[in-house]
């Protein structure tokens, strides 16, 4: 689905989307998440990526009951 709607467009601008989802999409901010250590930006991602899959599998389950 996200093929079909267009989501290689945003392929272009490479780790600012990253940068961005992290800033919350304000560009104030995206010197501050440039600055902050690869570790915690690391550890951030990966929180992110375990709280959507637990969102999905958590909606799934709620779709079967």
């Amino acid at each position: 689905m996200e093929k079909r709607a267009g989501i290689q467009a945003f392929e272009k601008f490479r780790y600012i989307n990253t940068v961005n989802s992290l800033a919350g999409g304000d560009i104030t901010k995206w010197q501050l998440i440039l600055a902050m250590p690869y570790e915690r930006i690391l550890t951030k991602l990966l929180l992110n990526k375990t709280e959507a899959e637990y969102q999905k599998r958590y909606g799934e389950m709620m779709q079967g009951v």
